[in-house]
């Protein structure tokens, strides 16, 4: 069993932020991490183990890390009693609080005082602190506003228009990218890693086959024919494009041994959304 609350951000932090969670594990489990957006990540409690750089890594109470966006499943494994909180960051989130290339750290994961100035430094320590109980989401809302460069250079309308782009649960492919954007392809694919941390083929590929699993899931279908599209090949570019990044074939999702994806999907809707990325990615 696994336990999940999401909560809103501030207001002040709402483009930045898409939600905050608290990730309880009463008991061991080993499961699956589909592909997901960048993420801050604080262990409280416990002890978990992660192979999304490539190799297992273990994180223990007192660590805070900051998850770049990943492009692939990966491994999780939780020791009894684990708690942590998070926060999931969204590109522009990652552009004005990171400043660094998001494919700098793609499939991978850095502590976050290594990324983060001095001045917030003791803000990390109190959201670490068991004595913040109740307190955390108004400590993570004041500690992401310091990190806010407004005043960062941002390509606005890049972003508004590949979110569109990637959010849209209708099969959209990068010809309508291209066509709605009056940029070179080049220039494109540089802005894509500048924001999402790859080259714009790959984030559709990603997005599309999230899609996928949102509809097997939130829609309770029984057939993953239902929740394919027609921007795949066939049965088999299918299955081998949703296992990548969802880390379990359609038959396996709707089964049920997946039990970290399926949830958080369905309890990611215990909140309103103000960012897409936050309830599809």
């Amino acid at each position: 069993m696994i336990i999940f609350d999401y909560y809103q951000p501030d207001e002040r932090v709402r483009d930045l932020i898409g939600s905050y969670y608290a990730t309880t594990v009463p008991e061991p489990l080993e499961d699956v991490m589909r592909a997901e957006i960048a993420n801050v990540r604080f262990i409280l409690e416990g002890k978990l183990h992660s192979d999304m750089s490539g190799e297992m890594r273990s994180f223990v109470p007192g660590d805070a890390i900051l998850c770049g966006p990943t492009f692939r499943w990966s491994t999780i494994r939780f020791e009894r009693g684990t708690r942590l909180v998070g926060a999931a960051i969204t590109p522009l989130g990652w552009a004005r609080m990171f400043g660094v290339p998001a494919e700098e750290h793609a499939d991978n994961w850095v502590a976050l005082k290594d990324v983060a100035p001095a001045k917030v430094h003791g803000l990390i320590d109190r959201i670490l602190d068991p004595a913040s109980d109740g307190t955390r989401v108004a400590l993570a809302d004041v500690m992401f506003a310091a990190l806010d460069n407004p005043d960062a250079k941002v390509n606005h309308d890049f972003l508004d228009i590949v979110t569109d782009w990637l959010t849209d649960p209708e099969p959209n492919e990068l010809e309508d990218l291209l066509a709605a954007i009056d940029l070179s392809p080049r220039q494109v694919e540089r802005l894509s890693k500048l924001y999402f941390g790859c080259a714009p083929k790959k984030l559709h590929r990603k997005f599309r086959a999230l899609h996928s699993a949102n509809r097997l899931s939130w829609d309770a279908l029984e057939d993953w024919r239902e929740a394919a599209t027609t921007a795949y090949y066939d049965q088999s570019h299918f299955i081998r494009e949703f296992k990548e990044f969802n880390g379990r074939t359609p038959s396996e999702f709707i089964k049920g041994a997946h039990l970290l994806v399926r949830q958080t999907l369905n309890e990611r809707r215990q909140i309103e959304h103000h960012s897409p990325y936050s309830l599809v990615g």
